[in-house]
Parts: structure tokens; sequence; C-alpha cells
């Protein structure tokens, strides 16, 4: 009888630490799922800014930036008419994987060809991407990580910035 309930005690702690785990795996599969949609459309600046934990760390690898939330609006600022979709292309990016798990999620994929002052980009180099995403316990966005493959002259200038920021 007694290695029944313990066993009973132990199966109930297992259930209710996997169900815990799905959960925030679902939290964070519905938070990722909305960011890159928000992306990709490009539309809602101040609901997108809503995704992010105030104590949000946003790093760029490939150029060796990191920003914390205020230098990140700056940074990102969709407000900026520089930006422009390109008309075939309603939405930004395409998002052709996304791993998750209870707290963080990775997604791959590419951005579509825009303008950005006056200027194609991601005509001829297709810039694809792999962003990292953590969350806090409310489900923000407290870790940002971008791995971008730009094309060739940035990744020279990129290069140039780290050599001279050394």
């Amino acid at each position: 009888m007694r290695n029944r309930l313990i066993g009973t005690c132990i199966l109930i702690v297992f259930l209710v630490t996997f169900s815990s785990c799905s959960e925030r795996k679902k939290v964070s599969q519905q938070k990722a799922e909305l960011f890159f949609e928000m992306f990709a459309d490009r539309s809602d600046w101040e609901g997108f800014i809503d995704l992010y934990a105030d104590n949000l760390l946003f790093e760029d690898v490939v150029y060796g930036l990191k920003y914390n939330k205020d230098q990140f609006i700056d940074f990102y600022n969709w407000p900026d008419t520089s930006f422009r979709k390109h008309p075939e292309f309603p939405k930004s990016l395409v998002l052709e994987d996304l791993a998750l798990t209870d707290s963080s999620a990775v997604g791959k994929g590419y951005f579509t060809p825009f303008y950005f002052g006056g200027q194609p980009m991601a005509i001829d180099h297709k810039w694809r991407f792999t962003i990292w995403l953590y969350f806090d316990g409310q489900g923000k966005i407290k870790r940002h990580i971008d791995f971008i493959d730009y094309p060739a002259e940035f990744m020279k200038s990129a290069a140039e910035g780290r050599i001279g920021g050394s």
C-alpha cells in the first residue's frame, strides 16, 4: 500500500511538472508566433515594442551590438520612413522554422525584398536570419539575439567596425 501511495505521488508530481512545462512551451510558441507575425507585417510598432520586457538585452551578433530596450527602440525604429516594403512582398519576412523550449524560441527564415533610403535591399542576396528570443515569467522578451546573413558590403562594414572598435 505504501509503495502504491509513493508511486501515485511521484506520478502526480511528474504530471504537474510536465503540464507546467507544456503550458510554458505553449506560451513561448504563442509569443514567438506573435513576434514573427508582427515583424512580418511591420504595421504595429507600439504593439511590437510591448512584446519586450523593460530589462531587454538585444544583440546583433554580426555587428557586435548590445542594446538595452531604449537603445533597441532607437535602433529598430520602424516609424523611420527610410524603410519601405517592396510592393510585391506584403510581409517583410518569411519564417521557415520555429524551435521552442519552455522559455525560448529560435526562428529561422529570410527577409523579403524591401527598400531602405530608396535603395532596394535583399533583392540579389537573400538576407537569411536566425533570431533567438528568450522570455521572462510574464511572457515578455527579455533577450533577443539576431544572426543575419547580411550582404558582403554590410559584412565588410561590420568587420571594419568591429576591428576599429577593438
